[in-house]
């Protein structure tokens, strides 16, 4: 399976470099009321897409996250078993994945289909096989956002993703624009359904003639990494390799179990 790559764009790091609540009031005048960092760094991201590429309201919108918002769900955690109050409405609205699509759809004036989906493994890369399969039959374009927020204090997010405590996370979007059709592409994208066990992949990573980069998770492969842990970073590494004009095979694993995307600039 392949897609094209139209646009991108991203942001990762710590709060501290930038206001992202004060960016979307003041540069994208965007209301940010009932809103939370989730969904803001969500926002945040597709705005930055929105200057890069033009945005037709019938582009279809899928978000994904690796644990999804989850400040959200240790802020209702307390007011319930802790304070013994009741949830506040908007945080219960703000719970449900579907609000932050909204809010992104409606920043950018989207009209058409609207996902957000996670899965227990490969999120990002089985988001991408959702977009191939329903491009096939809408032949229209697709927009994935890919959100990672640490929660405060970041060690809630390690023990829910089984990390040690030592490993350094950090806050993510990554953004597309893809199309089944090559014209004014940026770059392309290939993936498929299979599993892979780790002799196929050492085999596959022998014959690559393509840089390789492998996630956190991939600790039996000595390859080039990320230095800090978010869930999406098949989608930053997208990205990066694009901004680089790179060629790229990218391996991300789960319970000794891998996939691989390739990644390849067009320009």
């Amino acid at each position: 399976m392949k897609l094209y790559v139209k646009a991108i764009s991203g942001y990762k790091g710590d709060f501290t470099d930038i206001e992202i609540k004060k960016e979307l009031k003041v540069k994208y005048k965007l209301d940010t009321r009932r809103q939370d960092a989730f969904i803001h760094l969500a926002v945040y991201g597709a705005q930055l897409l929105k200057e890069k590429t033009e945005i037709n309201p019938n582009n279809e919108l899928y978000i994904t996250s690796g644990v999804g918002n989850i400040d959200i769900l240790q802020k209702t955690n307390k007011y319930v078993l802790e304070d013994k109050e009741f949830i506040k409405p908007f945080d219960f609205i703000n719970m449900l994945g579907n609000t932050t699509s909204y809010y992104v759809a409606n920043s950018l004036g989207l009209l058409d289909k609207n996902t957000f989906q996670i899965s227990n493994k490969f999120t990002f890369i089985n988001t991408l096989i959702s977009v191939f399969a329903s491009l096939s039959v809408s032949k229209k374009e697709a927009i994935i956002g890919a959100v990672d927020l640490c929660t405060q204090p970041n060690e809630v997010i390690k023990r829910v993703l089984g990390l040690d405590k030592k490993i350094p996370v950090t806050n993510s979007v990554s953004y597309q624009k893809f199309s089944l059709l090559p014209l004014n592409a940026i770059g392309e994208v290939e993936f498929d359904t299979k599993i892979y066990t780790l002799n196929e992949i050492k085999d596959i990573l022998k014959e690559s003639i393509c840089e390789v980069a492998v996630s956190m998770r991939c600790k039996k492969l000595q390859y080039t990494q990320e230095k800090e842990f978010f869930e999406t970073a098949a989608s930053y590494s997208i990205n990066k390799t694009l901004k680089e004009k790179k060629n790229l095979l990218y391996v991300d694993c789960f319970d000794e179990n891998y996939k691989i995307i390739k990644i390849i600039s067009l320009l």
